[in-house]
């Protein structure tokens, strides 16, 4: 996913190239799991500072249910654009300072935004972040209802078994901190 843009960037303010992709992302990142490999398209632009990426892409995770704790496929379509701004200037290879931009300073020296003084751009690290953007915090399998799910419920009786000793155990000697002891007096009785 490394892009040569040395002659997009002479071209003028407008100009673009399109790509297809069908990348293996199996190194990008140890704590993601691909099943396949990521396919979509990248768009090129060119803009008076540097290059605007426009990509739109899919890929298949294998990540673990966060209710049943099996490993589920899961389809993301990821979608993101990001400008990217060159080191150097390709006529000259004179070193264009952050400060001759407009924009947020952190943007501007951002290593995963920059177009290196070979001019290639390489967006791995901004599918990188944009895959684990598009994740779900809690990934979950195809059943909606966890009642539905046989290995939920396996997985509930395991933890209601191991727990069980817990439940036995007398909660009758209580010791109340005396600070919050003015406070039992408003807890209903049950």
């Amino acid at each position: 996913m490394e892009f040569n843009v040395a002659q997009l960037l002479k071209e003028p303010i407008g100009a673009k190239r399109v790509y297809e992709l069908c990348e293996d992302i199996s190194e990008l990142d140890a704590d993601l799991a691909p099943e396949g490999p990521l396919t979509g398209a990248v768009e090129l632009l060119r803009i008076h500072s540097g290059v605007l990426v426009t990509a739109e892409f899919n890929v298949v995770l294998l990540v673990e249910c966060g209710r049943c704790l099996e490993p589920i496929a899961m389809p993301l379509s990821v979608r993101f654009q990001e400008s990217f701004r060159p080191l150097t200037e390709v006529s000259t290879g004179r070193y264009i300072a952050p400060s001759e931009y407009e924009g947020q300073e952190e943007e501007l020296e951002d290593a995963a935004l920059l177009i290196d003084d070979h001019h290639i751009l390489d967006i791995h690290e901004v599918v990188r972040q944009n895959i684990w953007l598009a994740l779900p915090l809690v990934p979950g399998c195809v059943y909606e209802d966890p009642n539905r799910c046989p290995f939920f419920l396996e997985r509930l009786r395991e933890m209601q078994e191991a727990h069980a000793d817990l439940e036995d155990e007398s909660t009758d000697q209580v010791d109340i901190d005396p600070r919050w002891a003015a406070l039992l007096n408003l807890h209903p009785e049950e």
